[in-house]
């Protein structure tokens, strides 16, 4: 072959239209997430690790998040959080009615999911119906301050995510390929099955949420907000395999945590963190993009990276002994919910089995 030939072939290769949407899509993310780690550890107001969790979780769909699905998010999260603080908050006074109107909650918002609502939509609404309520156990006026913190972080990723969209959209007229989209709604079902669906979520969640409420643990958080995502996806511990999935993905997320934060450690610098940032996710997007296998990891476990990594760049000396009790937070919350799935799935099948 000639040279000529070899550089045409090469540049037909880098204009294909489906391999342009890729680089746009890992730079989309990489730039996402270099931006919203920069403001939100640069200025570090409360709660500004959850920026770049926003960010990165919602720049990992196949195409483009489009404006007003995005305002939507910040919708939704106002009115998840507004219910947190002007309804349930109050009701603490009053446990039983509490925890009822927190188990009719979360029962309607299964309903939604199951109906096809975008899973993303619904943990917005589940962070302000389970983790103010939490908070405000131990004091109703810092409920409110973790509420405005978690809005206004929303509300700057939601500004990084539209700022990387517009610097890299998606190119006309090409079509991502065919991979499962969060933002997709799955296939009709029933009503008397949707509810099926929600009440399965329900028995999962509701007796950890009632725990955590009953005795104020606010230091275990992270286990009841990972099992709390988690818990939109009634498969898991179904399949042996989807739960085994699940438990690998928050691992590699856990992984990817513990690297940078040794990497920090030995060069402690705030532009090699940004740095650090933005290869990981070129890296990473390469992998979600490309649809690996260790891909469909990534994008499942990406949550993980800031949420363990986020809170030891505050300066902490015990960062380090706080970054494992974080990834063993997760860990607990990820077999919970695996184990509490398969507990559920081998009662009703037995109990299929003796109403035959």
């Amino acid at each position: 072959m000639s040279v000529a030939s070899a550089l045409s072939s090469a540049g037909a290769d880098f204009f294909d239209p489906r391999l342009v949407l890729r680089r746009r899509q890992i730079f989309r993310l990489a730039f996402g997430m270099t931006v919203s780690a920069a403001l939100a550890f640069g200025i570090a107001w409360p709660l500004s690790f959850i920026t770049p969790v926003f960010a990165a979780k919602l720049l990992t769909t196949p195409r483009a998040l489009p404006v007003k699905m995005q305002l939507g998010f910040l919708v939704l999260l106002w009115l998840g959080l507004t219910v947190g603080t002007e309804l349930l908050l109050p009701l603490l006074q009053y446990p039983a009615v509490h925890v009822l109107f927190t188990g009719l909650a979360l029962f309607l918002l299964y309903y939604a999911k199951a109906g096809g609502t975008n899973p993303i939509l619904i943990v917005f609404m589940l962070i302000g119906v389970i983790a103010v309520p939490l908070i405000g156990t131990i004091q109703p006026s810092l409920a409110r301050a973790v509420a405005d913190g978690l809005f206004f972080s929303a509300a700057i990723s939601v500004g990084t995510i539209y700022l990387s969209s517009a610097i890299f959209p998606d190119p006309p007229g090409v079509d991502p390929p065919p991979r499962p989209d969060p933002a997709a709604a799955p296939e009709s079902l029933s009503s008397g099955e949707r509810a099926l669906l929600a009440l399965r979520s329900l028995a999962v969640l509701f007796p950890l949420v009632v725990l955590f409420l009953l005795y104020s643990i606010t230091n275990a958080a992270v286990m009841l907000i990972f099992a709390m995502m988690l818990s939109l996806e009634p498969t898991y511990g179904v399949h042996l395999k989807a739960g085994s999935g699940l438990i690998l993905a928050q691992l590699s997320g856990g992984i990817v945590a513990v690297v940078l934060y040794q990497l920090l450690v030995m060069v402690p610098s705030f532009w090699f963190f940004l740095m650090l940032c933005f290869a990981s996710g070129i890296l990473i997007g390469d992998q979600i993009f490309r649809d690996t296998k260790l891909g469909k990891l990534l994008s499942a476990g990406i949550t993980a990276v800031f949420i363990v990594l986020g809170p030891t760049l505050t300066g902490d000396a015990a960062a380090g002994s706080n970054l494992v009790t974080r990834l063993s937070l997760i860990a607990a919350g990820v077999i919970y919910v695996v184990l509490a799935f398969g507990l559920l799935e081998r009662l009703t099948r037995g109990r299929r089995r003796l109403t035959r």
